[in-house]
């Protein structure tokens, strides 16, 4: 891995991803997945795997705008619905969840006269209702219970807090279990969650801090940002009941559109990875809402036989040059060996 990386700097470095972008023009577009941007220290919201540095940020932002073309999702909507190619050697920058730090992302594009799209879990906006993956990582990384007992369909649960490790690893596992699982399955896993770490005194203060602001969100807007969907409650979708997945659809663009005055057109499916976390019902939900595109945390770049509604993004790493070469290399490689991004 590490050996891996070296080379990819050293390709970035000496000017062959430059030159391999020059030649190597496939007109499709990179749709940029990003989260949190927030220096470790201050992170006691979000999973480390999704956050990178504010200075990380900045330095990508300032090479992207410089040697690519920043282009909008109504862009790549437009050219896509046309049947137009979308511009050459172009990136979309675009932001999961709705974290209070990406006021901060925000600041840095408009810096370098960029933007970008944030899609937002409307019902978490001013703490109204607080994310449930930050309530799993704070209050377990946060309690001095030692164990914890959650009960689900008939099935009692043990997870000890002892250790890092183990506080991590049930982080993982009750993850897992929430985006496996309905709303109400969610929910009795959060008031089992609460009633078990009582001793966490400042939950409340520490969420406040959490997601963005609607006059936040409003500001981002009047300047050039587009706003998109994330659902209500961030809920996983395909194992939900069709009509709290329809709600959570339909209620979030409503939210967002009162809010800012505009239409909203672009959706991301939540909870990506290694889940079951949209399929073609789910797909037809957001269509039927209104929504042009979304997005999906699929690896790699746009390709509009897709459809827009079946979105590539690359997955943002804190390295540059691991960026570069998902843009560049990587397709180039998948399509000589007939390898399926």
């Amino acid at each position: 891995m590490k050996n891996s990386l070296l080379i990819k700097r050293l390709m970035l470095d000496s000017g062959v991803m430059s030159l391999w972008r020059k030649f190597n023009l496939s007109g499709k577009t990179a749709i940029l997945r990003y989260h949190s941007i927030v220096d470790p220290e201050e992170n006691y919201y979000a999973s480390p795997s999704i956050c990178i540095t504010p200075y990380e940020f900045e330095a990508q932002v300032r090479y992207l705008s410089k040697y690519y073309d920043v282009i909008s999702l109504d862009t790549v909507c437009d050219c896509v619905t046309a049947g137009l190619p979308l511009p050459l050697n172009s990136v979309v920058f675009t932001f999961d969840d709705g974290y209070r730090d990406n006021y901060l992302a925000y600041k840095i594009l408009k810096k370098y006269n960029a933007h970008g799209t944030f899609y937002i879990a409307s019902g978490c906006i001013e703490n109204k209702e607080s994310l449930w993956l930050f309530e799993v990582i704070y209050l377990i990384n946060s309690t001095s219970t030692q164990k914890l007992h959650i009960e689900l369909s008939g099935k009692n649960m043990e997870f000890l807090l002892f250790t890092k490790e183990n506080r991590s690893n049930t982080i993982r596992k009750i993850t897992e279990i929430v985006k496996s699982n309905n709303l109400s399955a969610r929910e009795s896993i959060r008031r089992q969650l609460r009633s078990q770490t009582e001793d966490v005194k400042d939950f409340h203060e520490k969420s406040e801090k959490v997601m963005l602001s609607w006059d936040q969100v409003h500001k981002m807007s009047d300047n050039g940002m587009v706003i998109g969907g994330h659902t209500v409650t961030h809920l996983n979708l395909p194992n939900a009941n069709p009509k709290d997945a329809v709600r959570e659809i339909n209620e979030c663009k409503r939210a967002i559109e009162n809010q800012i005055g505009r239409d909203v057109r672009h959706f991301s499916y939540p909870n990506g990875g290694n889940y079951d976390y949209y399929n073609q019902s789910i797909m037809e939900m957001v269509r039927d809402a209104g929504f042009s595109t979304a997005s999906t945390s699929n690896n790699g770049i746009v390709d509009p036989k897709n459809g827009l509604l079946e979105l590539n993004r690359i997955r943002v790493t804190a390295e540059l040059p691991e960026i570069i070469y998902q843009m560049h290399c990587e397709p180039f490689i998948n399509n000589i060996t007939g390898k399926v991004a």
